[in-house]
């Protein structure tokens, strides 16, 4: 009989093996219903792994093309009072990162920290949870496949079309060594517009056109002198940054980029704005809304369109470490890591941001992991076996 061990290592090859990208809006057709069938064949895997095990049903939910799909009781499938989360999706990669390398005490490739490794010890513990207990009742787990791309057609549309409403929310997901997160920053992502009131034309006129990059600088600038924030001494503070940027003539068909002795018809811009919930911004809590009037004021002055796909929305993700939930897992956790727990902020965010909308306490925590969207992606295989058993002994300790 192979170890624990063995089996996680075992589980985690196979799901790196399917590369389950992100579906992203820009992507063709093809591209989708490629990307769909990865997440599929992902999902099936756990469910063949799951199969034998009785007391649980499961349900598969879809919004535009991505899958999910949540597993547990018939008695507490909608209600449990733990629900095990995590994301099936990774970011791209070259195919060579597809086939999991083992070096030592660690699994490397595309998805190994972030988090098939992590889903492997989450569906280990919940197997083994459910043959010791005979049922699933009480505990749930779901998995998603557009964590990557903000999560709002996986987790969110869970937890609002399928009225999804767990009491707590595990996530294992993230580089924190078996600390937990007790605050996220809430993101938003701003996209602009600025036409040229003149059209454009040779950069020799300068002085007569009309230059768009202009509008869009000069906003960026007034939000930046507000938002722009952190610094490497103090980074739990807002940022606001430029994240892409382009220029062009023309609209539709007739689009065109423009060269470098030409100011452009038209030039475009995203920002990303990230804070924490507990900072204040002058003197006042940072809400979407109040950055949101901001650039709307700004767009104004400076002659700049705030477009229609913007998104994030400022949610982010609170977890107070006095919780009982938050208490029990560390008392848990604690003497298999036979380390002490500590909590750390997270610039990221995660799917708990969806729950936490809705009322559920989150937990976001993992086992050793580095390297996440890079080439060198790798998590240490004892401890998802600790983060695994512990999640099996938290099961129980949660449903008493």
């Amino acid at each position: 009989m192979s170890t624990e061990r063995e089996q996680i290592v075992d589980l985690t090859t196979k799901l790196v093996k399917i590369p389950s990208i992100s579906i992203e809006p820009k992507d063709a057709p093809e591209d989708r219903v490629r990307k769909r069938d990865a997440a599929v064949q992902v999902l099936n895997l756990v469910s063949e792994y799951l199969a034998r095990t009785d007391g649980i049903t499961s349900e598969t939910f879809e919004n535009n093309g991505v899958v999910s799909r949540l597993w547990g009781s018939r008695e507490t499938f909608l209600k449990p009072k733990l629900l095990l989360s995590g994301h099936i999706d990774v970011v791209n990669a070259p195919t060579n990162f597809f086939t999991p390398k083992l070096d030592k005490e660690k699994l490397i490739g595309r998805g190994t920290g972030d988090m098939k490794g992590h889903v492997a010890a989450l569906v280990m513990a919940y197997k083994k949870w459910i043959l010791e207990n005979k049922s699933s009742k009480g505990v749930g787990l779901l998995l998603t496949s557009d964590e990557e791309v903000g999560g709002f057609n996986g987790a969110r549309y869970v937890i609002e079309k399928g009225l999804l409403r767990p009491g707590v929310v595990f996530i294992p997901d993230g580089e924190f060594s078996f600390n937990i997160v007790d605050s996220q920053k809430a993101p938003h992502h701003f996209h602009v517009k600025a036409m040229s009131k003149d059209g454009g034309g040779h950069v020799s006129r300068a002085f007569k056109i009309d230059n768009p990059v202009n509008h869009i600088v000069s906003l960026y600038q007034e939000m930046r002198k507000k938002y722009a924030l952190a610094t490497p001494d103090n980074d739990w503070q807002s940022t606001f940054e430029m994240t892409a940027f382009s220029t062009g003539n023309g609209q539709g068909e007739n689009k065109s980029s423009n060269s470098a002795n030409q100011i452009a018809e038209w030039a475009e811009a995203w920002f990303g704005w990230r804070w924490p919930l507990e900072v204040k911004i002058d003197g006042k809590p940072a809400t979407y809304q109040t950055g949101m009037a901001d650039l709307k004021d700004l767009a104004e002055k400076y002659g700049v369109e705030i477009l229609k796909d913007e998104h994030g929305f400022g949610e982010g993700c609170y977890t107070d470490p006095n919780l009982d939930s938050v208490k029990r897992w560390i008392r848990v956790i604690e003497p298999i890591v036979k380390q002490p727990v500590n909590f750390q902020h997270m610039h990221g965010a995660t799917d708990g941001r969806h729950f936490y909308k809705y009322g559920s306490d989150v937990i976001v925590t993992s086992g050793i992991t580095g390297g996440a969207h890079s080439d060198h992606e790798w998590v240490d295989i004892d401890s998802l076996v600790k983060l695994s058993e512990a999640i099996y002994r938290y099961q129980k300790e949660m449903t008493k």
